[in-house]
């Protein structure tokens, strides 16, 4: 894309009020984080778009922008929204600073007389109200920063026939504006220290976002981040001058030059001398979570907004559980597993999802884990298992000998982990392509050996249809043979309806055909539910009672963007909102 059209866009969307910025309808937990505690406290939550806190230097009050105007509460949450008047400026967007006296609050907004002109300008007003002064004479510029003297404002500004975007610096009474960066791409976010001698600002100068440092006079540029996997913006200085928060986007939701609204993002904070940062806290959230610098005078506590979609909230809830492998990227090992499974569940849980079901076992452990440890963590995230992939496939020394022995010795210990994980199934999730009526019935002995043992131990045994289960073997499918093979009281089955239709199969009439032994579902589709027009959806949960259908697992292996959590968020909609 030519780069001055990118730009305009840019350009834009900086300018947008909150509704624009967040296009679907959106919910704001305005939030207190405790750097001392680890710990985190909703002040007060808003069925709208509320953005960008600051901290008043006296510590009375947290501000606030909704839908281009400021407001004012209480840190404790004890006052509702209170205006500031901002007089003819109502497009104020989430750049705002209040002055190191509390007196005035600089801000950034398009001209009042040219709503429509997207073209940013740097005013201040007082803190108690009035008419702002406007200060750049051009525009767009974002405000970010003022110096603790009062003197100079700091600001992102787009300049020159290619609109390139660095960091200025001018006095707020007025004069000459003078550029701090050249380097090229997007240089944000310029901050003051508390003593004024540095600015902490973010550029792509590197490739990613990251955040860096600078004297005032632009001199002694330094990078003070170096991440490998996400963008870094926004980095806010504590008034002691020791702490650095900022916001970090995963490098798989944006580009390294975007800052938008509801995506998965960390809270990072990092020494002001430098040093490795720590993850404080991954939220939804992004564009208007922490614009400005939010923290407390005592430089304990900082503000930030946490966002969640309304529609996530509204929509009708139904059962229905999500199939882990789905965000094995997130969780699949056992480090991963440890770093992100409490923001990856708790955000599943959000999005509607009540139960889950694992693909992780491995030599008597889950995830790393212990079984009940791992049964623990999914039921206090409200996604308690409903069921459990695994597999010992059979050996083509086994399928020829009918002995699979060995094998049992393996389930053995694996239907004594499933127990103690607290699970009411156990699934088989793979076997491979059968060629002959002899390895089909020796695959369905072994499947009903199997399931005779599961429910002996007081476990449901299924297995797990992909493709291939629906290709002809002789004049039958393995489909087809193993449930005319299996005893219902021991083995039930687990279609998934999206490879049974790559496979040439209708899941309906399986549905049909066979009523009652479809215990559960795998409802996917190629990316996100309903999106391909593939599956019929709606026929195949009509069909459920018939089918002795229970429950059905959503399962997505990959979506149409490298963000699955989006992907599943849809996936959940889509069928909290079919009829």
């Amino acid at each position: 894309m030519n780069r001055f059209f990118l730009t305009l866009i840019i350009v834009m969307a900086s300018s947008l009020t909150a509704f624009g910025q967040h296009p679907q309808p959106t919910y704001s937990y305005l939030e207190i984080f405790d750097v001392e505690t680890g710990t985190h406290r909703v002040v007060k939550s808003f069925p709208y778009v509320v953005e960008a806190p600051n901290w008043t230097p006296d510590g009375k009050w947290l501000i606030v922008n909704k839908d281009g105007r400021l407001f004012k509460l209480a840190p404790d949450g004890s006052t509702d929204l209170q205006e500031i008047d901002t007089g003819s400026i109502v497009q104020c967007n989430n750049d705002h600073v209040v002055t190191a006296d509390g007196r005035w609050i600089g801000l950034s907004s398009n001209d009042p007389a040219n709503v429509r002109s997207y073209n940013s300008y740097v005013y201040v007003v007082p803190f108690e109200g009035g008419e702002p002064r406007r200060i750049t004479p051009l525009g767009p510029s974002y405000l970010h920063g003022i110096s603790p003297n009062g003197k100079l404002a700091a600001y992102c500004a787009f300049r020159g026939p290619k609109m390139e975007q660095d960091v200025y610096v001018m006095p707020l009474k007025g004069g000459a504006e003078k550029r701090l960066t050249d380097a090229p791409g997007l240089d944000d976010g310029p901050e003051f220290s508390p003593d004024g001698k540095t600015i902490w600002f973010n550029s792509v100068r590197t490739g990613r976002m990251q955040v860096w440092k600078m004297k005032t006079n632009g001199k002694d540029q330094t990078q003070m981040t170096f991440d490998t996997d996400m963008n870094s913006w926004f980095p806010h200085i504590s008034p002691d001058g020791m702490k650095v928060v900022y916001l970090a986007y995963h490098d798989y939701e944006v580009e390294p030059g975007s800052h938008i609204a509801d995506l998965n993002v960390q809270l990072r904070m990092i020494p002001a001398a430098g040093g490795d940062p720590k993850v404080l806290l991954e939220f939804f959230g992004g564009q208007g979570s922490l614009n400005v610098n939010s923290w407390s005078p005592d430089s304990k506590q900082f503000a930030f907004v946490r966002y969640r979609l309304a529609e996530e909230i509204t929509a009708p809830r139904k059962e229905m559980a999500v199939q882990l492998y789905s965000v094995r990227s997130l969780l699949g090992t056992p480090e991963l597993f440890a770093r992100n499974h409490a923001y990856v569940l708790s955000r599943l849980s959000e999005m509607g999802y009540t139960a889950s079901e694992a693909a992780s076992y491995a030599d008597g452990r889950f995830s790393g884990l212990t079984p009940k440890e791992f049964g623990r963590i999914l039921q206090e995230a409200g996604l308690p298992l409903i069921s459990s992939h695994t597999t010992r496939p059979l050996t083509r020394e086994e399928l020829a000998s009918g002995d699979f022995s060995q094998a049992l010795a393996w389930w053995d210990t694996c239907i004594a982990a499933h127990l103690a994980a607290g699970t009411p199934r156990l699934v088989m999730s793979w076997s491979q392509p059968l060629q002959t009526k002899a390895e089909l019935e020796t695959m369905a002995a072994y499947l009903n050996t199997i399931g005779k043992k599961c429910r002996e131990a007081g476990l449901r045994f299924g297995y797990h249809s992909h493709s291939h289960e629906f290709q002809k073997v002789d004049d039958t499918t393995m489909m087809d043979y193993f449930i005319a093979h299996t005893d219902p009281e021991n083995v039930f089955f687990e279609m998934d309806v999206y490879w049974a239709v790559v496979g040439g199969a209708s899941p309906v009439e399986y549905m049909q055909k066979y009523p009652g032994r479809f215990e559960l579902l795998h409802v996917k589709d190629k990316h996100e539910i309903g999106q391909s027009g593939m599956v019929g959806f709606d026929a195949i949960f009509r069909n459920m009672p018939k089918a002795g259908t229970q429950a059905f697992v959503v399962e997505m292996e990959d979506a149409s963007t490298p963000n699955i959590l989006k992907g599943l968020r849809e996936s959940a909609l889509y069928l909290r909102n079919m009829p």
